[in-house]
């Protein structure tokens, strides 16, 4: 049976950004009356609907996948070791909470992922990972 864990909302402070950034992007295009000025939407708004609405799914076997709203998934094959850092702070909180490092024979890498429940994600690994290396890092 496949655990399926949801990704961290946005913050409050996030929130304020996306709404002043949109308010001066229509300001700026009814006073300069260009569609171009409108482009940015048409990045920014996928952009931000795929890094909040992802999905952690890990598989029978102890893979984690991680897949977004429009089907791009990342897929972590034999996963080692998790580095978790739970008072991170900061512009860049997001990235630096949790890292999978994962490796299967040559393959070998690592991603950032923001789960709503960290420490939920962290037992269902363990459990499928018995020799799962978790690291604290506080900085």
């Amino acid at each position: 049976m496949e655990k399926i864990f949801k990704s961290k909302g946005m913050t409050t402070t996030e929130k304020w950004v996306i709404v002043f950034v949109l308010t001066f992007m229509c300001g700026t295009y009814l006073l300069l009356k260009e569609a171009s000025v409108l482009c940015g939407f048409i990045v920014a708004i996928p952009f931000l609907i795929s890094n909040y609405q992802r999905k952690y799914i890990i598989k029978e076997n102890g893979d984690l996948w991680v897949k977004t709203v429009f089907g791009i998934s990342q897929k972590a094959t034999g996963v080692n070791c998790i580095l978790y850092n739970p008072s991170a702070k900061g512009w860049q909180w997001r990235v630096r909470q949790m890292v999978v490092r994962y490796q299967n024979g040559l393959k070998k890498g690592f991603f950032p992922i923001t789960p709503a429940d960290p420490e939920g994600l962290i037992a269902a690994l363990k459990e499928k990972n018995p020799g799962l290396e978790l690291q604290y890092t506080y900085k």
